[in-house]
């Protein structure tokens, strides 16, 4: 009996272990993970990979705009970023 309640508790342990730091890796490699990585990293990683995301968030909606205005769609000038 107390062999069993040994080995429960051990397993219960060891699964605990495992799922918590395979969360932990997953979240470092996930996008967002890499994203917090690379801005916390002193220099100009960090900068380039904020001026790269604003780039593209500009020239997404840039384009947004070109599309709406060549489907004849009427968007408020002050829509556009």
């Amino acid at each position: 009996m107390i062999k069993s309640v040994f080995w429960i508790a051990l397993g219960a342990s060891v699964g605990i272990l495992v799922v918590t730091k395979g969360s932990k890796a997953l979240r470092k490699i996930s996008p967002a993970g890499l994203a917090d990585s690379a801005g916390g990293v002193p220099g100009r990683i960090g900068g380039a990979w904020s001026d790269l995301t604003d780039d593209i968030r500009s020239a997404a909606a840039e384009r947004e705009f070109e599309l709406y205005r060549a489907l004849g769609v009427d968007v408020p000038e002050d829509d556009h970023r």
